[in-house]
């Protein structure tokens, strides 16, 4: 479960196709989610997430770092990056 004072880290908005503003995660967020949950999914989704994070122009590691703190998950994370990058 996620503390409360945590629900809204990382909080942004998108666009539906339909135009309608609707709250999402951003992807530093949504790392962190995945991190967390990685024993209840495929590796093939979580690695291949982290591998498209890692190689993307709009990553922010600081950020993702960060969040990582806030959510417990920076060592696994630091783990994982130190292959990826």
């Amino acid at each position: 479960t996620i503390k409360p004072e945590l629900y809204e880290v990382g909080l942004t908005t998108g666009q539906t196709p339909f135009g309608h503003t609707v709250p999402v995660y951003d992807m530093e967020r949504t790392i962190c989610d995945l991190l967390r949950s990685r024993n209840s999914m495929e590796i093939q989704t979580f690695q291949g997430a982290l591998k498209m994070y890692a190689r993307g122009k709009d990553k922010d590691l600081r950020t993702l770092m960060r969040y990582a703190g806030m959510f417990r998950v920076e060592k696994i994370l630091r783990q994982y990056l130190e292959v990826l990058l």
